[in-house]
């Protein structure tokens, strides 16, 4: 079984535990995450109590989720986002690749390069799908197998701050302790050339 690894902040990131935790434990589960968050952070009992209930729910969604599912918490803002993590056993084609970085979005996707140390270069893109939301997508290839990385939605004020967490905890995943080759199919600077003005529009 192919083996996902990374290293995060326990402080500011709870990985759901998704198939692994037996119903009758979820509640167990959420409320001593929340409390030792809730220490760190100096929640208070009606902010525990509200992070409580949303990672029981959170949790009960990613039950059946073959996907690793993680709630990322920023202290400036206060702010929380879910965060995605999706390996696949096949290789997006060149159309794939474009509509999953470039989906319809109300400000054109913002398209960067994004070296990482495990799994090489891929790309990210930062989409607007829905008024007052955003998200920010990863994409890495290597021969028959795929990494996929979605955050949010959240508040567009926040991308920046949040997505850097991601991309810390990125620059450490490894599949089955290795470093990724790149895929002949996969041309992350290509498709970083895809939106070259919109930088300005996430601007304005």
């Amino acid at each position: 079984m192919t083996r996902v690894t990374f290293d995060y902040d326990q402080t500011t990131t709870v990985p759901l535990p998704g198939g692994d935790l037996e119903p009758h434990d979820i509640d167990r589960w959420a409320s001593e995450a929340a409390q030792q968050l809730a220490t760190h952070h100096g929640f208070t009992a009606t902010a525990e109590h509200a992070l409580a209930l949303a990672l029981a729910r959170a949790q009960r969604s990613a039950t059946s989720d073959t996907a690793t599912n993680l709630l990322l918490h920023e202290p400036g803002t206060g702010a929380w986002a879910p965060l995605r993590l999706t390996l696949a056993d096949w290789e997006p084609d060149a159309g794939e690749q474009r509509r999953y970085l470039a989906p319809p979005s109300i400000l054109a996707p913002r398209i960067r390069l994004a070296p990482t140390e495990g799994l090489g270069m891929g790309c990210s893109s930062t989409v607007s799908t829905s008024d007052g939301a955003a998200e920010v997508r990863w994409l890495f290839v290597t021969p028959r197998t795929s990494f996929f990385a979605r955050l949010g939605p959240i508040a567009p004020p926040v991308v920046a701050m949040i997505a850097a967490r991601v991309e810390d905890l990125l620059n450490t995943v490894r599949i089955d302790g290795d470093v990724w080759s790149p895929s002949e199919s996969f041309d992350p600077g290509a498709l970083a050339r895809l939106a070259p003005d919109a930088e300005i529009s996430w601007r304005i």
